[in-house]
Formats: structure tokens, sequence, C-alpha cells
């Protein structure tokens, strides 16, 4: 019997598996399989109200589930807020508080659990970590390690907490058999006691109104038969089910349960009052599957026990034994275990004690939590070089942007120690939030090979290079949005090559250039003029003779750009000076050329 309130501390706003109190107020709902003790509230008529006036609020199932809640006239104001999920396949929900407009993404994926048609778990993936909710749940040992959306790669995922089904989660259960066992016995003796004649016949003592299908469909297929239940209406859409099924009474294997109305039969001793058409009376034994009653036994017996002249049980389980659960997970080694089921006789604080033991410490070194950002390769030594020659940093490096992607939050994965009945060791991993983001860094062992190799090569990669153009760079070019292809994000370039922000082709940064006049009889130095490049279009050149006289009519200047025109403040002449001619210039730039010493001012130190 579930006791689970219905909330995970790490994700308030959904329910599972209840409905009603504070769970009234939840802005999701979540059904893990069609058994009373989880659908508490869930036709009450506080929720019938709110789904009357909501327009966000589903509920969240699988198809199986679906088909059995809306076969039941009770829930069929449900129909249009349910929403059925595919089994093993991740989800985006987003929770909308519709008062505020507050939203909240989850990743949901659905596993199998194994407990009934229909049940199955919930993995929740969210900013809170990833969380698992098993609902009831029957998996073997080993089950854990197949199920691949437990896992990231070979890695199992890291695993915050987990609530858990803990029915038999005592050591009074510790082996159960599984159910393969259990159809096995039940097999034999049904096959014995029907060989016998027409009017031997078998009920099956079941007091759930569905869970049992497994021996349904399996009794079936073996005796070629179909086995006599009282409706059909739940199997109506699940026909691997209703084919092993019937309403008719004439079978020898019967799963009718008892009526509470006027149509049970006293003297009878099968539910639905068959007897053979000619009257005779039916031989009949009855099997009653259950776990409980073999846990209270204080010797160890077989799977089938003869309680009475005509009566059995079988020891038949939906729930995990308490091996099984110690399996599980030790598999997963969740940070924290929450107890959904209290078993008999155990206290919540007796089940707390139990489970400490199987969660992982969270002060060792298994985990560390490391925030975005932190890079595992180091900075190289840089070395000394000439300053003038900047070849050497682009030596063999490819200068094309690499962009990884990378999960939003990064833990060191930790390899569990091996047990004797795992072929591989597995290691944890943080959670997927399915979020990524742009980064230069990388786990690959084949990326730290090449940073090896850069670093042998003799220092660090330049973040940027710097081209030649007329056009100033561009920032809205800079910090485009255009959305990387999926061969630009997997060319094999070495992560510790960082995106080049300030090259573009069409952003290509001025430098100065010295044109060289071609005066007649002018030596080189003479006739060199010096002027930016961004101002020589449309200026006549200054050509200047040996005597240091104007070769053209006169000098055309450009007129002055906006940056000289305009000024902060203005800078004073210096006391005795003036604007040097062409003849001044003439002479200075001879005496220069020929290593003369200039004089610049009367009573100066010369240059």
């Amino acid at each position: 019997m579930s006791s689970f309130a219905g909330r995970m501390k790490e994700y308030p706003n959904m329910s599972l598996d209840r409905f009603d109190r504070e769970n009234l107020h939840a802005r999701a709902y979540f059904l893990s399989h069609c058994h009373k003790d989880h659908m508490k509230g869930l036709k009450g008529p506080l929720l019938k109200r709110k789904l009357k006036f909501s327009l966000t609020v589903k509920l969240y199932c699988s198809f199986v589930t679906k088909e059995l809640l809306l076969s039941n006239p009770k829930y069929a104001f449900w129909e249009d807020h349910i929403v059925a999920l595919e089994l093993e396949s991740p989800t985006l929900i987003t929770l909308i508080d519709e008062a505020s407009g507050e939203r909240e993404e989850l990743v949901v994926t659905l596993l199998p659990a194994g407990h009934c048609p229909g049940s199955v778990m919930f993995l929740v993936e969210g900013a809170q970590g990833t969380v698992l909710y098993t609902g009831d749940f029957r998996l073997a040992k080993g089950d854990a390690s197949r199920i691949e959306l437990l896992h990231s790669g070979s890695r199992v995922k890291d695993i915050k907490s987990v609530y858990l089904d803990s029915t038999f989660y005592d050591p009074r259960f510790y082996q159960i058999p599984s159910r393969e066992t259990c159809l096995h016995a039940i097999r034999g003796l049904v096959q014995d006691w029907v060989s016998r004649s027409v009017y031997h016949t078998v009920w099956l003592n079941c007091k759930a109104a569905y869970g049992y299908e497994y021996l349904f469909t399996n009794l079936g297929d073996e005796f070629h038969t179909q086995i006599h239940v009282k409706s059909l209406d739940m199997f109506k859409k699940m026909p691997e089910i209703l084919s092993h099924v019937t309403t008719d009474r004439a079978t020898q294997i019967h799963a009718c349960r008892h009526p509470k109305d006027e149509e049970f039969v006293p003297a009878s001793r099968l539910p639905c009052g068959s007897s053979a058409s000619d009257g005779t009376p039916l031989s009949i034994i009855s099997i009653k599957p259950s776990t409980m009653w073999f846990g209270e036994r204080t010797q160890r017996t077989k799977v089938i026990v003869r309680t009475g002249a005509s009566s059995y049980r079988a020891c038949f389980s939906f729930h995990s034994s308490y091996s099984e659960i110690k399996d599980f997970l030790s598999y997963l080694q969740p940070i924290n275990i929450y107890p959904s089921v209290i078993p008999i006789g155990r206290t919540h604080a007796d089940v707390t004690e139990l489970l400490k033991s199987m969660c992982r410490d969270v002060s060792s070194s298994a985990v560390i939590y490391r925030p975005l950002g932190t890079l595992k390769r180091t900075r190289p030594e840089q070395h000394t070089h000439d300053v003038d020659c900047a070849d050497w940093l682009f030596e063999g490096a490819d200068l094309a942007p690499v962009r990884k992607r990378v999960m939003m939050q990064e833990a060191t994965p930790t390899t569990l120690p091996n047990r004797p009945d795992e072929p591989l060791p597995l290691t944890h991993i943080p959670l997927i939030t399915g979020d990524y983001m742009d980064c230069t860094e990388s786990n690959d062992d084949d990326e730290e090979e090449r940073d090896l190799e850069e670093e042998e090569r003799g220092g660090e990669r330049d973040e940027g290079s710097v081209s030649n153009s007329g056009t100033p760079p561009r920032w809205e070019e800079f910090f485009t949005t255009e959305i990387l292809t999926e061969s630009q994000t997997s060319q094999p370039h070495s992560c510790s090559q960082t995106p080049e922000l300030f090259v573009d082709d069409s952003a290509k940064l001025p430098s100065p250039s010295i044109p060289l006049s071609a005066g007649r009889g002018l030596s080189q130095a003479e006739s060199m003029l010096i002027q930016s490049e961004d101002r020589c279009q449309g200026d006549a050149l200054t050509n200047l003779d040996a005597g240091g006289e104007e070769s053209g009519s006169h000098t055309h200047q450009s007129e002055p750009t906006e940056s000289q025109v305009s000024s902060d403040f203005d800078i004073p002449s210096t006391p005795d000076s003036h604007t040097p001619g062409p003849d001044d210039l003439s002479d200075l730039y001879r005496r220069l050329a020929a290593g003369e010493e200039v004089i610049t001012r009367t009573g100066s130190q010369s240059l």
C-alpha cells in the first residue's frame, strides 16, 4: 500500500500517484499505473472542478494506463486532459503556473516498471537534478543495467534521488521466486488437475482487478484455452491480452472475482456460479497468488504450498524482493532514497535506516561538481620570440574556430567498484538536461593528445589574427547568431583554439603605407612622403627637385578629416616656432639621408 504523499522535494510543482490535499495545486499530474492505492483523489470533485477551469493541467501516463483508466466511466471526465507518453522516449514537459505565467521545463522519460500492464517509472531531469520515481516495480537482478535511458553512453546517469517502492525492503523477503519460477509451478499444478476430467476446474483467486495478465496469457497458451473473467472492457484495446480471456463460463480455468451484488451464488465455489451443463458437480481447486503470506513463514517453503483440502498458495510477486532492490540501488547509487511504502511490521524510521547504507556518500570524492567553464587543459609555457615575427604562433595551426556541444553542468566521472555479477565497470556522470552551449572544452582522449603535441611544438596559439582592409569592423558580424552546421561542429580541431571574434573577410584593419616618389634626379630619402592610406585617394603627390624647389605649380592639400577638426582641447604652439616650408623640409630630408648632424634650435642638443 503506497504511502507516498505525491510530491518530490526537487520538483514540487508536479504530483505523482496522488491527487488530493496539497496535490490539488500541482501544475501537472503523473499516474504510474491503475491500482487503487495510486489513484487517491483522481475522481474527486475538487480536482474535477479544477480541470473544468484549467487550460494547461494534464495527466501524463502510458498508453495502456490511459486505456485502462478511460474504460471506467467514473474517469471519463479526464479524457480531454490525458496525455499518453511513449515508453523510453524522453519528452520535454512545461509546467505552467496559470496565475503568474511562470514556467518550468522538465524532461520526463517513462521506463518499464514490470509491475502490471501499463506500469512505468518516471525519470525526471531538470534544473534540480535527475530524479527517479519507481511507482510500484518488479525488476530482477541485472535489469537496471539493461535499461538504456538510465545511462549516458556507457555510464550510469547521476541520480540525485530515488523515490522507491519499498514494499518488500525487509530481510524477511530477501529472496522471492521469479515470476517464471512461479509460473512453472502453477502450470504443473494446473496440468495435473485439469487433465483428470472436464469436470476438474481451477480458480485463480486474484485479488487485484488486473495485474495477473502474465499468468492468463501463459496458461492460455499452454492449455490452448481462454481464462474466464467477469468483464472484457479493460482489455478491449489490448489485443495481446484480449485473445486469452473470455466471459464464457464453459472453461476449466477461471479468474473471475466475487461480485458484490445478488449474482453471487453461495452454493458454488466459483464466484461466477458456473456449473457443468449436465449437472455434474465440479471438482474445484483454488490457487491464490500471494507474497506476504510467504514472508510470514518462519521456515523455508516451496513455491506452491497446500493450505487446505482444495486450496493452494503460490508465491507470485508484483514487487521486487529485498535482494533485488539492493541490487537495483547498488547499481544506481543515488544520493538520496525516499521509501514510498512501509513494509508490514516496520516503521518509516526503520526503512529509512535500512536504506542509508545504499545512499552515495556525498562527502566522498565520488562525484565532484564543478561550475561551467573550468577547463581541464593547462596553459603551456610561453616561449620568448622575436616581437617583430609572429609567424611562429601560427605554425601548423588551423585558425578556424572550434565549437563543441557540451552539457550545461559537468562533473568528474568516477568509476564504481566492480561487483562479482557485473561484467563491466560503470561510472557516474552528471545529469542530462538537454541544454547545451558552445564551448571550447572537450573530454575526448584524442583532443588531449593534440593539446600535448601543440605544447611540444612550442607555445600557445593566438586567439585571433588581424588582416588588412579599408572597412572598419562590424560588431553585428562578430556576434552572429548563425548556427554551425553538423560538419563544422564535428571538425577535429584542438579545443585549445579559441574563436576569432576579430577576424572577418569584410572587416579588415588598415595598415600604414609608404609610397615612393618618382621625382627627377632625387634620391629615395629626398622624395619620401609619409601619409596614411585612407587619405591618399584624390590627393596629388608633391615632388621636390634637387634644389628644394617645387616641381609642380602648387601642392594640393587634402581637406582635414573630422577627427582632425574636432578635438576636446587645443595644444598651444611652441614659442619662437614657425611652420616649415618646402625648402626647410627638403634640406631636412637631405641632411637625414646623408647622416649629417641636424640642429633643431640654437643652443639645443643636436639630433
